[in-house]
């Protein structure tokens, strides 16, 4: 016998996993779920995405800074003083002398954003949440209350501006982690 079954459940639990990411957005860090991208999506965000650029801007920022940025943004819980800190990183990479716009091009950013919009997940509170406090809208625009009416609402109507209309690159940042959540090697 083949290893098909084994492999195709090695492929549904690494769709399954859902990691977090901490973006700070004005001030204030926010925990997001995230998820890798699932194969067409990923093919479809690389398309715009050069590679190339994001290594670029990568060396022009402070290494010891990035890395103790990555390590912040991937932990699940942060004490008040990494929140602080984070912050305060945020803060320095954003007022460093990088000319993002002369390092990416529009492409890039555009599939960075796609990433963030693909990879951003509802939990299960945030469903619960809309079933909850936006159950006439759901029941308007889906046609039912249902967990899958809930879940495209807040893929629609809450992660979908948290992209499009985010100032400070939040979008940027947010599309970043989910590239490197989605090209990591350890969940799938």
């Amino acid at each position: 016998m083949s290893d098909l079954f084994a492999a195709r459940e090695k492929v549904e639990k690494g769709a399954e996993w859902r990691g977090s990411i901490n973006v700070e957005i004005d001030g204030e860090v926010h925990n997001l779920t995230v998820r890798q991208l699932f194969d067409p999506e990923q093919w479809e965000v690389m398309q715009d995405i050069d590679l190339d650029e994001i290594e670029a801007l990568r060396d022009e920022l402070p290494e010891d800074k990035m890395e103790e940025l990555d390590e912040l943004q991937e932990k699940d819980r942060l004490s008040d003083e990494e929140e602080a800190r984070l912050e305060a990183l945020q803060a320095e990479i954003e007022d460093s002398d990088i000319d993002i716009f002369g390092v990416l091009s529009f492409d890039t950013y555009n599939g960075l954003k796609k990433a963030g919009k693909y990879g951003v997940e509802p939990d299960e509170s945030d469903i619960q949440y809309a079933l909850t406090n936006h159950t006439n809208e759901i029941e308007e625009m889906y046609g039912g209350m249902s967990h899958d009416d809930a879940e495209k609402y807040v893929n629609d109507h809450v992660i979908e501006p948290l992209i499009e209309k985010s100032t400070n690159f939040v979008s940027f940042a947010i599309g970043i982690e989910v590239i490197g959540e989605t090209l990591g090697d350890t969940k799938n």
